[in-house]
């Protein structure tokens, strides 16, 4: 009994002593805690703001193509034009400056925050489509510059792939393999799609931009997923 009894108060003495350490032992305890924590990764919608920001060079390869075909036109139409492709120009720059502020705060964003910043930069990129879409109504663009205006758009993305492909460059090599091929399988569907635009005729060119239009949000989707695999190979 009596050993009992000595145990029991050995240990209260124990938690005793723990309960008044210093606050500086415990502070101590608590950082030791924290650096041994695992660091939190970067969740997937934040890697999906690098395609975002890499969407730019997109706005500007529709820019690039409209200024051509602007180029054709004279008098009012041109005016017109003119005036349209101003607006489109405002509104490439507007997505700048969104895509520029996510990219400077995202990593003290939560999730939401994100989610929220990527959604508004996606409707302003389907605002600056709509008004693209007009002015190729309007100025009643021919069927060769419509294509021209995704042909743009998806030699964009085979750059933005490039770049993909310097940075798994610097991974080792074991690690390379499975991405380099996840991104040469990209490219290949950014090929045909190239090939289908380019083959599109007046009759069939509202299919043909529906189907371009999924293959634009499948890109964007595994753009994400590949950045954020070579990000986490490199720690």
């Amino acid at each position: 009994m009596k050993l009992r009894f000595s145990t029991i108060a050995l240990a209260l003495l124990a938690q005793t002593a723990l309960l008044s350490a210093p606050p500086a032992l415990a502070q101590n305890a608590e950082a030791q805690a924290d650096s041994a924590a695992p660091q939190k990764e970067p969740s997937r919608v934040h890697q999906a703001l690098a395609w975002s920001q890499d969407r730019l060079a997109q706005l500007d390869a529709n820019i690039a193509a409209l200024e051509k075909d602007a180029s054709r036109l004279q008098g009012e139409a041109r005016t017109k034009a003119d005036a349209a492709l101003a607006d489109l120009r405002k509104q490439r720059d507007a997505y700048r400056r969104r895509a520029q502020d996510a990219a400077a705060n995202a990593k003290n964003w939560s999730d939401a925050q994100v989610a929220e910043a990527r959604q508004a930069l996606d409707n302003d990129w389907a605002a600056f489509q709509a008004a693209r879409d007009k002015y190729l109504e309007e100025s009643k663009a021919s069927i060769a510059t419509r294509r021209a205006v995704l042909e743009a758009e998806l030699e964009a993305q085979q750059k933005a792939l490039a770049g993909l492909r310097a940075d798994t460059a610097k991974l080792a090599a074991d690690q390379r393999a499975a991405i380099e091929g996840r991104i040469a399988a990209l490219n290949a569907d950014v090929e045909e799609t190239k090939a289908r635009v380019s083959k599109a005729s007046a009759e069939v060119w509202e299919t043909t931009k529906k189907s371009y239009g999924e293959a634009q949000r499948l890109f964007s989707e595994t753009y994400a997923s590949i950045r954020q695999s070579i990000d986490e190979a490199k720690k």
